[in-house]
């Protein structure tokens, strides 16, 4: 097995300039992502944005 190839994935930015910036570029295209923090932290406002 060659462990040299590489597949790259495709981040999909937030539209967040600080969050893209956390998260390398975006949120990798076709993933599945758990927001979760404490009350009053913005996870409702990052969902609806």
């Amino acid at each position: 097995m060659n462990t040299g190839d590489r597949v790259a994935i495709r981040k999909l930015p937030t539209g967040v300039p600080g969050l893209d910036e956390i998260l390398g570029g975006g949120l990798p295209e076709y993933s599945f992502n758990i927001v979760a923090g404490a009350p009053g932290t913005g996870k409702t406002t990052l969902a609806h944005q």
